[in-house]
């Protein structure tokens, strides 16, 4: 938002993104259990502390040889989770020192008549720090802050993993920390996004996304996945393990629309490999078979959370200063503009309806657009008649006939009838020849196809697995007419 606020002020934005070597390794464990005291831990909390650093040892093993232990004196426990709370107030008072120093970015509003001032003087998370201010002379001091309490608490900054980006300004001379140079660089990685120079200062990131979002969709393709059920574990792993991956930073980054559209091209391609459908099933049923939102909605959830999270916020946090400054001054920044859309979008929709909570709110929101453009498709008359929410379906395994079920449910199973639509084609039953091929009638009346129908079986939608009133399935009557379906396909072929 920094970014946003000087491009839309047009002023200068000089940003050091700084790195702590080792950092973990080299907290000094004395003065770490001095600042718990500083907070008010207790005796009983620091001395469990100190008992759990106390003889610690590290062995090296490397092929069968095995090294002495050595006992380590410094440093917190690396995937222990108490280390990065640990290691946050160790750098609490850097933290305090680059408040009290009243330089960095400048925020200052008025509010009610009065003058607020407010300075940024950046972020930090862990050993990830990035400071920003209007000028090179007041990032320097900034950095110097940096660089006395890290020789205070014994802490070394990285040259190499360090750099500076300037916005709205020329770059001038280099910066230096701990009498090292801070190089300028036209793109930096700070925790998992890219920054760039210039006013598309995403751009990097989008690219990336985009090359992911192809590979992602690329991977699921390998029919290594496949020697289990499908549906499950191309689902499982694209909802697991990728979405989290493409959706990174959701709640505060506002890339182009053009990143959004392509993942949910993307998405949709794997949902219709996951159910072996062709490439005309409608989009609806792909979303509501396979059970997953919209990277939309998934954006909505994240941004309107945190938006939330921001007006509970208290105003001496630094998210809060930037947040209440956007709204004091009505800056209209990417991340305002999207979230009040979203916000418009998904929680006002006119119904009179009150969500308890955010994503409540959206998921609602999203089911009712879906149930809407599912009015506009023909081919979806019984799915949508019976089909009410969007969620996983246990109907689905590798077979063919899985696929076909899938294309009978959505109206696009490629019968005779159906592509009459779009070619001259006769029409007649290719199995019994004494109807229309249509779903119809090769799930519920065509002799001749195999296995036979059961006697005084009616309901095509049971037959096609949607659930009755009682909110069951029939597993046995799904797995006759997946067994038809693959023997009329077989037929046809031969046809």
């Amino acid at each position: 938002q920094c970014i946003e606020i000087a491009m839309t002020s047009q002023k200068p934005l000089w940003v050091a993104f700084l790195d702590i070597k080792g950092a973990y390794d080299d907290v000094n464990q004395e003065k770490l259990w001095d600042q718990l005291k500083v907070y008010g831990l207790g005796g009983t909390t620091v001395k469990f502390l100190e008992r759990v650093y106390t003889e610690n040892r590290v062995v090296i093993k490397w092929e069968a040889e095995t090294t002495r232990p050595a006992a380590i004196k410094r440093g917190l426990r690396q995937g222990c989770p108490l280390s990065p709370l640990l290691f946050m107030i160790y750098l609490s008072e850097m933290e305090k020192r680059l408040e009290q120093s009243n330089l960095g970015f400048d925020l200052n509003y008025m509010e009610e008549g009065h003058k607020v001032n407010q300075v940024l003087p950046g972020l930090m998370y862990a050993d990830d720090i990035v400071l920003v201010s209007e000028s090179r002379e007041t990032l320097q001091e900034l950095i110097r802050i940096c660089s006395r309490e890290g020789d205070s608490l014994g802490l070394k900054f990285s040259r190499d993993k360090s750099g500076v980006i300037v916005f709205n300004d020329e770059k001038g001379e280099p910066l230096e920390i701990q009498d090292t140079v801070i190089e300028h660089v036209e793109k930096y990685k700070y925790l998992g996004v890219w920054l760039n120079e210039g006013r598309k200062y995403l751009e990097e990131h989008e690219e990336n996304i985009i090359r992911k979002g192809k590979r992602n969709s690329s991977i699921m393709k390998l029919k290594a996945l496949w020697n289990y059920n499908r549906y499950e574990v191309v689902r499982g792993i694209w909802k697991g393990v990728m979405v989290p991956g493409l959706s990174f930073g959701n709640a505060v980054l506002c890339m182009k629309s053009e990143v959004q559209s392509g993942l949910e091209i993307r998405q949709r391609s794997v949902g219709r490999l996951a159910l072996g459908a062709h490439g005309k099933t409608p989009n609806e049923g792909v979303q509501g078979d396979m059970g997953w939102s919209s990277f939309e909605s998934r954006e909505a959830i994240s941004k309107l959370k945190f938006e939330q999270r921001l007006t509970e916020m208290d105003d001496t946090r630094w998210a809060r200063k930037v947040f209440k400054y956007l709204y004091m001054k009505s800056l209209n920044t990417r991340w305002t503009n999207r979230t009040r859309k979203l916000t418009s979008k998904y929680l006002h929709t006119g119904d009179g309806a009150e969500q308890t909570t955010v994503k409540k709110g959206v998921k609602e929101a999203e089911r009712k657009m879906w149930e809407g453009r599912m009015q506009e498709k023909s081919a979806l008359t019984v799915y949508r008649s019976r089909k009410q929410d969007i969620r996983k379906e246990n109907l689905f395994d590798n077979s063919l006939g899985s696929a076909l079920l899938f294309e009978a449910r959505t109206g696009v199973l490629r019968t005779r009838t159906y592509r009459a639509k779009f070619q001259e084609t006769d029409t007649l039953c290719a199995a019994c020849h004494n109807d229309s091929e249509t779903v119809e009638h090769l799930v519920l009346k065509c002799t001749g196809l195999r296995p036979a129908l059961p006697e005084g079986v009616t309901d095509l939608a049971g037959a096609l697995g949607f659930t009755g009133d009682d909110g069951r399935t029939v597993e046995k009557r799904i797995t006759v007419t997946k067994r038809r379906l693959e023997d009329w396909w077989k037929l046809s072929r031969e046809n």
